[in-house]
């Protein structure tokens, strides 16, 4: 709260300097004293004014909202890729490029990897790192037990003993397979914390039996819960079976496995990876000329390249947020010359009885700025409940935009200025004789 109100205390100042260096205010009471009068002015022709508002409103929201909403997007992408680690890389048997409906991006599928070729990579590779090797078996699997059954949404995978530590889960109850568990045909299973609380009404699940599409296996794990995986997801509604008693009941020979591996130093990567290139070529018995049929990639390359394409839904943000403060600033500029033809005699009025031009340029200016204002209040907290509500989808925690908060009105500022310069102007060079004679 001490942070909001320095910051507040700051972006007031800035406009008070501002607006004392342009308009030559001496006095902050002047100041006071047309944004008084702005808001009774305001007051005066409510519906016009609230209709500027809502347009100014509306191109903040955009900006704010939209673009809070991809910082949010962007420390949930980081999150999500950086629980597998800076050292990490897959090998699968398709492309990893990400397509936003480009024409050009497509996903290249190579030759299946198969059983004996991820364990034989996983045995030739220890010098380098740690290997993991997965299969996803189901993404429509239905588990039940006698207290309670699920939808037919439940992920099933396949997996080793190492794909617990290389895939950026952590256990929460029991224990995960061992390496005999893993390869061997033993129908166990380690769930996740959804399936917990769904099928076990006491929450604990260890050394209980559930049937996954019919078929019984001992829970000897639970997961600690994760929350929504990229493209996966809810993490947490999955069943993990040991490799060896998938191979031997659900995988056919067309499906594929995912090898994932890290290096033993973050600095060594780049030779990690190339080596990995060299066993897995040598396995599969390429040539020095062949190219390789299988896709090796970074785990944080996927979270670049969803990055990377953010920024397209940040040019629209710019683009609509531009379109719309612009034609905000020409219906204030509107509203503005209508509000100096209605207010001639007043302007006349005023310069009757001492006052200058300048103190009616000032004030117009200022009121212009005080609608602005209201517009970028208002927009900014849309913008925020936008940024919280997508925070709240990704389960992320919310952080307050000050950098888009305080452009946000600097803008407003600046459109003010602008869309009051050329009435404000117009009205401080009316003829006080004529004004007062104007009907």
């Amino acid at each position: 709260m001490d942070d909001f109100c320095r910051l507040y205390l700051c972006v007031y100042l800035f406009y008070i300097l501002i607006l004392s260096s342009y308009l030559h205010l001496a006095f902050v009471l002047t100041l006071n004293d047309n944004i008084k009068l702005a808001l009774r002015s305001v007051r005066s022709n409510l519906l016009r004014t609230v209709i500027t508002a809502l347009i100014i409103a509306i191109g903040i929201l955009a900006l704010v909202g939209i673009l809070s909403s991809i910082d949010g997007i962007k420390t949930f992408l980081s999150n999500s890729f950086n629980r597998l680690g800076s050292n990490s890389f897959n090998i699968m048997n398709r492309s990893s490029t990400v397509n936003f409906g480009g024409p050009n991006a497509k996903r290249i599928r190579y030759k299946t990897i198969t059983y004996k070729e991820a364990l034989a990579f996983k045995r030739a590779y220890p010098a380098f790192g740690k290997v993991s090797f997965s299969n996803n078996i189901s993404w429509n699997a239905e588990c039940q037990t006698p207290f309670a059954k699920t939808d037919p949404n439940v992920m099933v995978k396949a997996a080793d003993e190492n794909y617990l530590g290389l895939s950026g889960y952590d256990m929460d109850q029991g224990r995960f397979f061992t390496e005999y568990e893993a390869l061997s045909t033993s129908p166990t299973a380690v769930i996740g914390s959804e399936l917990v609380a769904r099928l076990f009404p006491n929450g604990y699940a260890l050394d209980s039996f559930i049937k996954v599409n019919g078929v019984k296996y001992k829970v000897i794990g639970t997961l600690k819960e994760k929350g929504v995986s990229l493209g996966m997801g809810s993490a947490d509604r999955q069943v993990i079976i040991p490799v060896g008693f998938a191979r031997s009941n659900f995988i056919g020979n067309g499906q594929s496995y995912q090898i994932v591996c890290t290096a033993t130093d973050v600095a060594r990567l780049e030779y990690a990876i190339e080596e990995a290139n060299l066993i897995f070529r040598n396995i599969r018995n390429l040539r020095t000329k062949d190219p390789n049929n299988f896709e090796i990639s970074r785990s944080d390359a996927m979270a670049t390249k969803l990055i990377d394409n953010l920024s397209m839904v940040r040019l629209a943000a710019y683009f609509i947020a531009a379109i719309t403060l612009f034609g905000a600033g020409i219906g204030l500029m509107n509203i503005m010359l209508v509000g100096v033809t209605e207010r001639t005699r007043e302007i006349g009025t005023a310069k009757a009885i001492g006052a200058k031009s300048s103190d009616i340029k000032k004030q117009f200016i200022v009121e212009a700025i005080v609608v602005c204002q209201i517009g970028g209040v208002v927009g900014v907290l849309l913008g925020m409940v936008a940024g919280f509500a997508v925070a709240k989808g990704l389960g992320i925690p919310f952080t307050m935009p000050w950098n888009w908060v305080i452009i946000a009105f600097v803008l407003c500022f600046i459109i003010g200025l602008v869309s009051g310069a050329y009435p404000a102007a117009k009205a401080a060079k009316l003829n006080p004789i004529d004004s007062l004679r104007y009907e």
